[in-house]
């Protein structure tokens, strides 16, 4: 063998190490086999259908409750008509068409204390917190002597004046002082029916005024629900999402474990509170986290954990921003290609030409670039876009035609 043919050789052998391989499977298929954490990313990320496979797949599983936090309306739409044309108890949908959610729900009066404080910062009453928290912690007493605390039921009682509810407090057998609190912090009072107000701003996507379902994240976990979905968009993003972080931390103390599934969620900034919590969760192993995102480095503020036993990398907008994700996902390997090199033959041979003599080049190469996913020319044309997958099944990527995976083909995943 020539010494160009021992170096191409070579090379080949050394190149293995990429791992990269042609695969062929659709979404169905793969969402059915997969187990543990799972990252969508790139532009088909916001393919609806996908995601809607994806979500039934992991309700079919019966095996711990999914939790659906998705900022598109649309995929909220498309979750409940499936569940109606299946017809299946065992989902529930809170998005703008159907208001079932109960806020507050089964937590303490401390917590939602917290939560006041924070709208009362949100709407600038800073400087009347002390007052209004006194209120609020005396209305909140009154209601947990006949009623679990939540927001529809403080709602209720405040339709009463100030009179009433202090009346009401000595009738319980409260305190002098509970009831002093009520009558002594009239325009604290009316402070703290505003904070209410906006609070049920905050909700208004998923809960009707009023509205006592006794439904939320752990209502549904206890009653085994397959899934939950909440259309979590809000205008006020950063308090919403602290509630979310404590309907989550709430949930987890009757169940051992469960998925949440986040479809281009909105976090506030780099520090919201769900996001950090999450991540939190991911790493002790309590939950199973699925992210979909078309790009998830933007989506997660850059704080991204990319560390999930499950990857689909789509392209992204541009070259740039898909390798900085694979760089991310996949990492990087060393690529050999055979290079030549002339010398100067013997001084005793006479000749004008240089001998060639090949030898082995390196780089560090991505284990996936973006021109890997780019179409490629085929006998019948060019070829549709690839997506990158990785699996727990082994260390292998696999590259797979994008129309394939976006469609019902009935194969698995096998190497071509």
């Amino acid at each position: 063998m020539s010494n160009k043919g021992m170096i191409i050789r070579e090379c080949e052998h050394l190149n293995s190490a990429r791992r990269v391989l042609e695969g062929r499977i659709d979404c169905d298929m793969f969402f059915r086999s997969i187990c543990g954490d799972l990252l969508i990313t790139g532009m088909e990320a916001g393919n609806k259908e996908m995601v809607l496979s994806l979500v039934r797949a992991c309700m079919e599983k019966r095996d711990i409750s999914t939790i659906v936090l998705t900022s598109h309306q649309e995929l909220a739409a498309l979750i409940q008509q499936d569940q109606n044309r299946r017809k299946s108890g065992a989902v529930r949908v809170s998005w703008p068409a159907e208001k079932n959610y109960h806020p507050f729900y089964g937590m303490s009066a401390q917590q939602m204390l917290r939560f006041v404080c924070m709208t009362a910062e949100e709407m600038g009453y800073s400087s009347m917190a002390g007052q209004v928290m006194i209120y609020a912690a005396a209305v909140l007493n009154i209601v947990s002597t006949e009623y679990p605390v939540s927001l529809p039921a403080v709602v209720k009682l405040l339709e009463e004046d100030d009179d009433f509810i202090s009346e009401l407090a000595l009738q319980q057998g409260l305190s002098n002082v509970i009831a002093d609190n009520i009558r002594a912090n009239h325009e604290a009072g009316i402070v703290f029916r505003r904070l209410l107000e906006r609070l049920e701003e905050i909700f208004e996507n998923i809960y009707v005024t009023g509205s006592d379902t006794k439904y939320n994240l752990q209502s549904g976990c206890k009653e085994k629900l397959d899934g939950m979905v909440i259309y979590a968009s809000s205008g006020s993003q950063r308090i919403f999402n602290a509630y979310l972080k404590e309907e989550i931390f709430q949930t987890l103390k009757d169940v051992p474990k469960i998925r949440i599934l986040l479809d281009e969620m909105e976090f506030a900034d780099e520090n919201d509170e769900l996001m950090r919590y999450i991540m939190q969760l991911k790493r002790q192993g309590r939950i199973e986290l699925i992210v979909i995102s078309q790009n998830v480095k933007e989506s997660m503020k850059g704080n991204a954990d990319l560390d999930f036993a499950n990857v689909v990398l789509f392209q992204h907008g541009t070259p740039a921003a898909t390798e900085e994700i694979s760089k991310a996902l996949f990492g990087t390997y060393q690529y050999h290609k055979p290079m030549p090199n002339a010398v100067k033959p013997p001084a005793l041979l006479f000749t004008f030409q240089r001998a060639v003599n090949w030898q082995i080049q390196s780089e560090e190469r991505l284990r996936v670039r973006s021109e890997d996913l780019s179409a490629r020319p085929g006998i019948f044309g060019r070829q549709s876009d690839y997506l990158a997958v990785k699996t727990t099944a082994n260390n292998n990527i696999y590259f797979i035609h994008t129309a394939d995976f976006l469609k019902n083909t009935g194969y698995g995943l096998t190497v071509v």
